[in-house]
């Protein structure tokens, strides 16, 4: 015979023995570590960046090719382009850009600030 026991029942049957080893209690359990992404999310993020680095540098060689004149009207400088895809840089552009005053919607009204 190969009866299943479950925990409980074998802690009922044995009083006084070592059933406290089979309780799981959260409370004696200790607090496991946040973990970060796994190996595949990992590999996976290295293979994404590896495949995006030609459309980058072509981005960055259209830019390289402008003007100071042209690259002054779309609010860069020379120095800049090399941060071009830094999520910070772009963060930081984001909040130091003032509001275009002349936005239109598609519609022609202006947008509501």
């Amino acid at each position: 015979m190969s009866t299943r026991i479950a925990k409980e029942e074998m802690a009922i049957m044995m009083p006084g023995s070592i059933g406290h080893y089979f309780k799981d209690d959260l409370a004696d359990m200790p607090a496991t570590e946040p973990r970060g992404p796994g190996l595949f999310a990992r590999l996976g993020a290295g293979l994404a960046f590896i495949a995006s680095l030609p459309r980058r540098r072509a981005v960055l060689n259209e830019l390289y090719s402008l003007s100071e004149h042209e690259l002054a009207d779309i609010g860069l400088t020379r120095a800049e382009l090399p941060l071009v895809f830094d999520a910070d840089f772009a963060a930081k552009r984001r909040e130091a850009r003032p509001a275009n005053q002349n936005a239109r919607q598609p519609n022609g009204r202006p947008l509501a600030a």
